[in-house]
């Protein structure tokens, strides 16, 4: 059973709760993850052409947009980096999972952070469709291992738009 949980905590902060220890290592991986962003294949992904086949107004987008649009992501996974040196057991107990808390502006930077991840792990394990629907994931293969976080962090973000949608989301479903 999956007991994790993302609910404010009062009106300035929000926790992520009932992490298991891999969920929290998973996280705290996330920064490595989002340094492979100015690879090529991760950056055709989060920085793709906005028009086909009009390379001129591709490159002036690249080169008027990119760079912000860049700032913001790294930015965004600045904010998550700190937000993760205070992951800590739940309780003062290991036993009961992790949590982390962290203040409500920053929630949609962990949202970024979170989806830049997914789409960084696609590209760089070349991960497509078919792979995301497989069932048999091998723990030892690392484009396994990829694909299983992108399906952990996709469920976190999910978490992260009920809380954001005042949980309309979950109701809808």
């Amino acid at each position: 059973m999956i007991a994790l949980r993302v609910q404010p905590v009062d009106e300035k902060h929000v926790r992520i709760s009932g992490m298991t220890p891999v969920l929290a290592a998973m996280l705290r991986e996330l920064p490595e993850i989002l340094e492979l962003r100015d690879s090529p294949a991760a950056q055709a992904r989060l920085f793709p052409n906005p028009i086909a086949g009009d390379d001129k107004a591709n490159k002036e987008w690249q080169q008027t947009t990119g760079p912000e649009l860049r700032h913001l992501f790294v930015s965004a996974g600045e904010t998550v980096a700190r937000d993760l040196t205070a992951i800590e057991a739940d309780g003062g107990d290991a036993n009961n999972g992790y949590q982390v808390t962290f203040p409500v502006e920053h929630v949609r930077a962990w949202m970024s952070a979170i989806n830049q991840a997914r789409l960084i792990l696609a590209e760089v394990h070349k991960i497509d469709e078919a792979e995301m629907s497989r069932t048999d994931l091998d723990p030892r293969r690392p484009k396994d291992m990829a694909a299983l976080r992108i399906h952990v962090l996709g469920y976190l973000l999910h978490l992260f738009v009920e809380l954001e949608t005042g949980g309309e989301l979950a109701n809808s479903l």
